[in-house]
């Protein structure tokens, strides 16, 4: 049986979810080994035979696969059995997917999960329209400067749009969930789809298994040459190394080859989800019915005004949790902390804690001063209104 290798970093991001990715992306390692094992049981939903082995050149532990399974395993989820959920507003996510998708309202198979939520209806297009601000400084600035204009946030206080982006990052990551239960259910057909963007072509096109690994060796291999990881890129992604790096990430990238050796000439590359309703409907009110009996009553009853009833409450649940991350993140912020290097002699010198104050923070001042104003979670509020959710 022919064996193939995948190092960690290729592993997490062919097969790891959102929370993996961003461990694997801060620490380049896991140290929370929870995480590793879960994506050791998503692989051996796509393999026969999943080991962890160290090669024997290098340092680190890499993975050994084989045996491609030609169905791929459904995915272990209690929360089939059980009915526990995550967030309050599952329940209204899975009939607004099931509903767009047996009205056939989708254009496209495949597509990234934050179109996904738009089709559904999870965001609103102008949170959509917001996106790209993420991945271009040029946008980003237009979006804070109509944000001042509009007197929703303050000079000096930009950092928390990537904070509202996050939220929507977030969203994101839970619709995955939802898709993998539904699929667990056969409810739905769930699967990633490579593709690739040529510029010089304005062309799309699908990336082959082995094309995907080689961009994920050069990625890894360029991140240890500037010593840098994805948390980095994000976090100072204006420092001199992260430039050099991205330069030479875009240059090699246009070099990458497909599955013939054809040089492809890539200008970016990204995962798209494919998504097929599979179920019937009597299965999917059977499904439905599980976890919200009292709902499908009324689903049988007026199917038209339930469907709106359902997505006004997915809205309303929607916005009190985004404001209640926030206000947590607030609370948390001024929560008493121990500071390295404090000590009290009268304590036999033991480390103590103490208050954040406005001195702390020499750099994003007017950003900080929204916790310690208590206006953190206000600002969320006003965000989350002005993108298209308004508060009842």
């Amino acid at each position: 049986m022919k064996k193939t290798i995948i190092t960690k970093r290729e592993a997490v991001e062919l097969f790891g979810s959102e929370e993996c990715k961003n461990h694997f992306a801060k620490y380049k390692k896991f140290t929370n080994k929870d995480l590793e094992i879960s994506l050791i049981k998503e692989m051996r939903r796509y393999y026969g035979f999943v080991e962890v082995v160290k090669p024997e050149k290098g340092r680190g532990y890499v993975y050994e696969v084989s045996g491609k399974k030609d169905v791929i395993t459904p995915k272990e989820d209690g929360r089939i059995n059980n009915g526990a959920w995550s967030n309050p507003y599952t329940k209204n996510m899975d009939i607004m997917v099931v509903s767009v998708l047996e009205q056939g309202l989708v254009n496209e198979t495949a597509q990234v999960l934050s179109k996904w939520c738009l089709e559904f209806g999870l965001i609103t297009p102008e949170m959509f329209k917001l996106l790209p601000a993420k991945y271009n400084q040029h946008y980003m600035e237009q979006c804070l400067q109509e944000l001042k204009d509009n007197k929703i946030i303050r000079e000096g206080e930009d950092r928390i749009l990537n904070d509202f982006l996050y939220e929507i990052k977030i969203l994101q990551s839970q619709l995955a969930g939802t898709l993998k239960r539904m699929q667990k259910a056969e409810i739905i057909e769930y699967y990633p789809v490579y593709k690739g963007f040529i510029e010089e072509d304005g062309k799309t096109i699908n990336l082959h298994e082995n094309t995907v690994k080689k961009i994920l060796s050069l990625q890894r291999n360029l991140m240890e040459l500037y010593n840098v990881n994805e948390w980095y890129l994000r976090t100072y992604d204006n420092t001199k190394k992260a430039r050099e790096y991205r330069e030479e990430w875009n240059k090699r990238l246009e070099q990458v080859t497909d599955e013939n050796g054809n040089i492809l000439g890539l200008s970016y590359w990204y995962t798209a989800y494919a998504i097929i309703l599979k179920a019937r409907k009597k299965k999917i009110i059977r499904y439905l019915e599980k976890y919200n009996k009292e709902a499908i009553e009324q689903f049988k009853i007026d199917e038209e005004l339930f469907l709106i009833e359902n997505e006004v409450a997915y809205r309303n649940k929607r916005n009190y949790y985004v404001i209640g991350n926030a206000q947590k993140r607030e609370d948390k912020f001024l929560e008493p902390r121990v500071k390295a290097n404090l000590y009290a002699e009268e304590l036999g010198g033991r480390q103590v804690a103490y208050r954040p104050g406005r001195e702390d923070y020499t750099y994003n001042k007017e950003y900080y001063a929204l916790y310690f104003d208590r206006l953190y979670a206000q600002r969320i509020k006003e965000l989350q209104e002005y993108y298209g959710y308004s508060f009842k």
